[in-house]
């Protein structure tokens, strides 16, 4: 870089960038402590840049370490206003668990993303942060579309772990909750995943693909995402089957 582009950088673009190559020529731990200075708005926004950089760069193991280390900060955040600023606690733990989802949810290989290559080691990562996802919606609110989305994503990473029995349970679970929160859309989406489960499961194949095709059939119809909902399913399938047709 040369001195005039070093210039024009703020001190926070300097520690970000700082931070980056302290992942590459040290380690983890010594790059957090610089991410960590500072005050904890400013610590919160250069964790999300550095996760930012790490995922557009497909570094995922890095992206892991940086992100349990932002979420436990936002956390210990929470701790300490508890007390006295409940408001202030209430917008970490808000922080936690949207952080948490985002980097679970980019982790998982359905999307078809196919830069994105996680390993055993990275998916078991990914849901455990879609584990600690789940328990601070609950411990925040009774709000069927978010608990969807919690159970959906768990389902999701499991999924992709091969544990098709604990997914179609997840998925079983969010379409109910859809249903609960009157999103046909979101209700028909978490059926077609539940399908798809009982087509990896092998036994159950045939009613699988049936129920995969009237659930995108279905979702066809539904201008909420339906469409989004629907190309998302046959993204997935072709993942996970190898066909992006039904037979």
């Amino acid at each position: 870089m040369s001195h005039d582009a070093l210039d024009s950088l703020t001190p926070d673009d300097l520690r970000v960038a700082e931070a980056l190559d302290t992942l590459e020529s040290k380690d983890s731990f010594l790059a957090v402590e610089i991410l960590l200075q500072g005050s904890p708005v400013e610590v919160r926004e250069r964790f999300q840049l550095v996760c930012r950089e790490l995922l557009t760069q497909r570094k995922l193991p890095r992206l892991i370490w940086i992100s349990r280390a932002a979420v436990e900060f936002a956390l210990r955040e929470a701790e300490r206003c508890a007390a006295n600023a409940p408001d202030g606690r209430a917008e970490w733990l808000t922080f936690a668990r949207k952080f948490s989802f985002n980097t679970a949810s980019n982790l998982w290989p359905g999307w078809g993303d196919e830069a994105i290559e996680p390993t055993t080691s990275d998916l078991l990562a990914a849901l455990d942060l879609a584990r600690l996802h789940r328990r601070l919606v609950e411990a925040e609110t009774t709000a069927s579309d978010m608990l969807a989305n919690a159970r959906w994503l768990i389902g999701a990473l499991r999924l992709s772990l091969g544990q098709e029995q604990p997914a179609h349970h997840e998925f079983e679970t969010a379409k109910a909750y859809y249903a609960q929160a009157h999103q046909p859309a979101g209700e028909a989406m978490a059926e077609g995943y539940v399908a798809l489960a009982l087509q990896l499961m092998g036994t159950m194949a045939g009613e699988g693909q049936r129920r995969f095709d009237a659930a995108v059939a279905q979702l066809r119809t539904l201008d909420d995402d339906g469409d989004f909902f629907a190309d998302q399913l046959m993204t997935a399938k072709k993942v996970f089957l190898g066909t992006a047709s039904g037979r």
